[in-house]
C-alpha cells in the first residue's frame, strides 16, 4: 500500500471520511436549534405575524403543538441565545389568546404592535426619559382622580 491512498478497510480513513453517529446527531441538533431559535426570533417581528395569520398558518393544529414545542427556549439554558425576548411574550400571547392571533390578521394591528415596540426599544435603557414618562402617567392619573371626585376606576 502506498503512503497516502485510503482503501476501503482502512479504519482511520473512512472514520475521517464520514462523521461519527454522535457527531451526526449533534450536526442534527444543532441545525434544528438554530431553525427554532430563528423561527422563534422571527415572531418578535409583528408583520411577520400579519403574514403567519393571514397565511393560515396560526389555526394549524400542527403550527400550534410546534409553538407548544418552542417552550423550551423559556429555560435559563436556552433563553441567553434570544435577541428578541419579546418573541417569548408574542410566543405566549400566539399559544393562548384566540383574540390575539384573530387581531394578528388585520395590519393595522401589527402597524401598531411594532409603533409600540418600537416606542419600548426607544425608551428602555433612557432611565431620564422612562422617569419623564413615569410622572406623565402619575399626572394624568391624578388629573383622572380629580374629574372622578378622587375615585379610581
Amino acid at each position: 500500500m502506498t503512503l497516502g491512498a485510503a482503501t476501503a478497510n482502512d479504519p482511520i480513513d473512512s472514520t475521517l471520511a464520514s462523521p461519527s453517529r454522535d457527531e451526526q446527531r449533534r450536526q442534527a441538533n444543532q441545525a434544528a436549534f438554530s431553525r427554532d431559535l430563528e423561527f422563534l426570533s422571527s415572531l418578535a417581528n409583528p408583520y411577520y405575524l400579519n403574514h403567519l395569520a393571514l397565511s393560515g398558518a396560526l389555526s394549524s393544529p400542527s403550527f400550534k403543538r410546534y409553538l407548544k414545542y418552542l417552550d423550551y427556549f423559556r429555560h435559563p439554558k436556552y433563553v441567553k441565545y434570544l435577541h428578541y425576548p419579546q418573541a417569548l411574550h408574542f410566543l405566549d400571547l400566539l399559544q393562548n389568546e384566540e383574540e390575539f392571533r384573530l387581531a394578528c390578521r388585520d395590519p393595522a394591528f401589527a402597524g401598531e404592535v411594532m409603533a409600540k415596540q418600537i416606542g419600548h426599544w426607544a425608551t428602555w435603557r433612557d432611565p431620564e426619559n422612562a422617569a419623564g414618562q413615569e410622572q406623565d402617567e402619575a399626572g394624568e392619573q391624578g388629573e383622572a382622580r380629580e374629574t372622578t371626585g378622587g375615585q379610581t376606576a
